[in-house]
């Protein structure tokens, strides 16, 4: 598969990422509304909405890499890692092998990390031509966000102010970072100038 092509399907997975978080943000307002089943929706969701990411982590090394291949390799390498570390223990907690409490630390961890990757490549695009400075500001403001958010979980579960200002702008920077990266990817101007850099 050549690099084009494989834009390509970033570019996809960047829309079904969105697709994929939205209903999950849904399964998990029900579920704190009225309990039951939901919340094991909300976590099969969140593997799913995890493993979209990696199409996406992979492309951002791609289009970073003409600007620092280590910095972006290794930001890329982290984000993956800590992605599939989110995804096993959330699939352990969909079947039932461990108790939410018991990894609530590690996925906070997992998601702090996966968000300052984003941040280093958010950084690394505004080095570069590729990226609109909007764009890499969202990101930087995704990355942050991550972090406040899961020490504010640590300190005080998801009623804690940081943890709910780090969710929203989470959520929300998440959401427009996402899809503007897929939208970008889906202009041949943007591709080709991708790969030439390459």
């Amino acid at each position: 598969m050549n690099e084009a092509a494989f834009l390509r399907i970033a570019a996809w997975s960047a829309y079904f990422n969105t697709f994929v978080f939205i209903l999950s943000m849904v399964a998990l307002f029900i579920f704190f509304t009225v309990g039951g089943i939901w919340g094991r929706i909300n976590d099969t969701l969140s593997v799913i909405w995890m493993l979209s990411y990696l199409p996406i982590m992979i492309a951002l090394f791609l289009v970073n890499r003409a600007q620092n291949t280590p910095i972006s390799l290794v930001s890329s390498l982290i984000a993956i890692a800590a992605a599939m570390v989110f995804v096993v223990l959330q699939t352990m907690l969909v079947l039932g092998k461990v108790r939410f409490e018991q990894t609530f630390s590690a996925v906070l961890t997992m998601t702090a990390l996966f968000g300052i990757s984003v941040l280093a490549h958010g950084f690394l695009a505004r080095a570069g031509i590729t990226f609109p400075a909007g764009l890499t500001w969202v990101m930087v403001i995704y990355g942050i966000a991550s972090v406040v958010g899961a020490i504010g979980f640590q300190i005080g579960g998801e009623q804690h102010p940081l943890a709910m200002l780090g969710l929203l702008l989470n959520a929300v920077s998440g959401i427009v970072w996402v899809l503007w990266f897929g939208r970008l990817l889906f202009s041949s101007e943007a591709i080709t100038a991708i790969v030439a850099a390459g």
